[in-house]
Parts: C-alpha cells; structure tokens; sequence
C-alpha cells in the first residue's frame, strides 16, 4: 500500500468519524467504538484508526483518557452575527465571548496587485499593503486572515504592531471610525496541509471560507479580505 492510499483511508476513516459526531450519532461524553470495532467497521487496518482518531483528537472534538478510551467532548464556540457584525474586530468577538485574544503577524509588506485585486480595491495602484495574521483564542489558533488595503492610503501601515486589534490601528492612525462591508461570500471548504498546520488541525477539517470588501464612511475600500475559520470554534447568524 502506498503512503497516499493510507492517508486516503485514514481521511476517510476520520471524516466519516466527524461527520457522525457533529450530527449526533456519536453524541458528546460518549464513549467512541474501540480501536478494535472501529477496525471492523471499517476495514481498515488499527494504525489508520489510530491515525484518524489521533486526528480528531488534535482537532479537539474527541479526547482519549487512558485506560477508559476515546470520548466526544464539546467545544465553547463564538457567536458572531454575519450580516451586521462580520466586520467586527475579532478581540471584541472574542471578548464578549468569554476568550482571551491573542494575534500573531505572519506577514506584512508591499506586494503586487493584479487587476483582479485592483478592481476589488477600486485603485489603480500596482501595489498595495498585504498582512496574513493567525487570531487565538485561549491560545488555540483559531482563524487565518489575509488582508489587502490600497495604496497610498495604507502606506505607513507596515509601521504599526497588527498583533493588536486591526480596527484600533484604524482608529488611532487613520481616522477611520465607522465601517461597513458588502454582501460577504461565506462558505465551507476543507483545510488543505498548510491551513491545517496553521490551525493545529487535521487535513480535511472543514473551515468557513469569509470574503468580504470593508468600507469607511465615504465608501473608499478600506481592505479587501478572506479568512479561514475554524468551524468547531464559531458560529455564524445570518
């Protein structure tokens, strides 16, 4: 068996798995099949169960407790409202959740535009400012977000800590207050190998895909924007 057809049978095994969770089959503080049943049930050998429950242990949706077995367990997630509050600093999100916040900037620079980009940022500036930033809760990596905002607008923006609140910098250097956002684009899609070692979570985990463009007040594109989110962490109203 070659190492891509165990990793499939191990996805599989593990998606089928999460899937029975999360509509109830698998109910949470129960008591997940043994490795033993689990091999049965699917045909598999015990170290693909092994990976896949190992999967689901890393994504925090299953935890095993020695010499008893593997248990569903439930995660405290956050709300956040789609329509009025998708724009909503995430520490404030966070906070009023319960968690603490935490950011960590994995890029900030000047890059090149294509006219894709451009159109979305309504500039036509071949450049503009790009930051990539991991948003925590509780020190569980939560979200992965990927900005662009137009120059020269934005052009000091690399001289500001984005580890701290997004809006606030706004605010403070910008004068920018009141923002809205367009119709967002939101979906779900499964994390790819460098997704899932950003968010500490199996490949396949599914994640809400976010697009959105965000306005000030006089309707100048501030950012354009994705984020990766994790799906055992929020919860979107619409």
């Amino acid at each position: 068996m070659t190492k891509d057809k165990a990793r499939t049978k191990y996805q599989k095994v593990m998606l089928d798995l999460r899937e029975k969770i999360l509509t109830g089959i698998y109910p949470v503080d129960t008591k997940l099949p043994s490795e033993e049943q689990l091999k049965e049930i699917y045909g598999v050998s015990r170290i693909t169960i092994r990976e896949a429950v190992n999967g689901l242990v890393a994504d925090g949706i299953v935890e095993k407790v020695q010499g008893k077995g593997s248990f569903v367990r439930e995660l405290h997630h956050v709300k956040r409202l789609l329509k009025s509050n998708s724009i909503e600093s995430f520490s404030k999100t966070a906070v009023k959740n319960g968690f603490k916040p935490k950011m960590k900037v994995l890029k900030l620079e000047k890059v090149k535009t294509d006219a894709e980009l451009r159109k979305s940022l309504k500039c036509d500036n071949e450049y503009a400012i790009h930051s990539v930033r991991i948003c925590y809760l509780d020190n569980d990596p939560t979200v992965i977000e990927s900005n662009y905002y137009p120059l020269p607008r934005f052009e000091g923006l690399t001289n500001y800590d984005l580890s701290e609140s997004l809006y606030k910098t706004f605010k403070d250097h910008y004068e920018i207050d009141n923002l809205e956002d367009s119709e967002s684009i939101l979906r779900v899609v499964l994390a790819n190998k460098e997704q899932a070692r950003l968010l500490h979570r199996s490949i396949g985990f599914p994640l809400f895909y976010l697009r959105n463009q965000v306005f000030d007040k006089n309707k100048q594109v501030v950012q354009v924007g994705t984020e990766y989110i994790a799906t055992d962490r929020y919860e979107f109203m619409v």
